[in-house]
């Protein structure tokens, strides 16, 4: 299995998953939440900021661009993960993305529920469901930072 061990190596991979998958647009804002009882929650959100993840999951579930919600399968949220592992080698940025989404993944297998993925596009746009809404929420409690790479 690939493994990327420095930063370098890690923007490398970055590149080439935006490059191959085509109308790829990176999102303002994008997570990976819990949907269960009715009730969708988010534990890490992502504004701004680590652009792997959010291809990774973009390839996962098959989104390119613009504002949009995805309940995902055991075997997307799989591949997200897998799209993830190579940069957990790198012992130089923090992961927590690829931790949070494992601790997901073994969380519905457990107890129930669906993982669901949601991509903003500009922070402006309008709300497109119940997803997106428990998500902004969700935004509106978090400081805004900006400008990391990693998983």
């Amino acid at each position: 299995m690939e493994q990327w061990n420095t930063r370098d190596e890690i923007v490398a991979g970055l590149t080439r998953m935006e490059e191959e998958h085509p109308g790829w647009e990176r999102p303002a804002a994008y997570a990976v939440g819990v949907h269960r009882g009715g009730e969708t929650t988010f534990t890490l959100i992502n504004v701004g900021e680590r652009l792997l993840p959010a291809i990774a999951l973009g390839r996962a579930c098959g989104h390119t661009c613009g504002t949009a919600t995805y309940e995902l399968t055991p075997e997307q949220l799989d591949t997200a993960i897998a799209g993830l592992s190579p940069a957990v080698g790198c012992t130089e940025m923090e992961h927590p993305n690829y931790h949070h989404w494992v601790e997901v993944s073994e969380e519905l297998r457990v107890s129930g529920g669906r993982a669901v993925a949601v991509f903003v596009a500009s922070l402006e746009d309008a709300p497109v469901d119940d997803h997106d809404r428990a998500f902004r929420a969700a935004i509106a409690g978090t400081a805004e930072t900006a400008g990391t790479v990693g998983g």
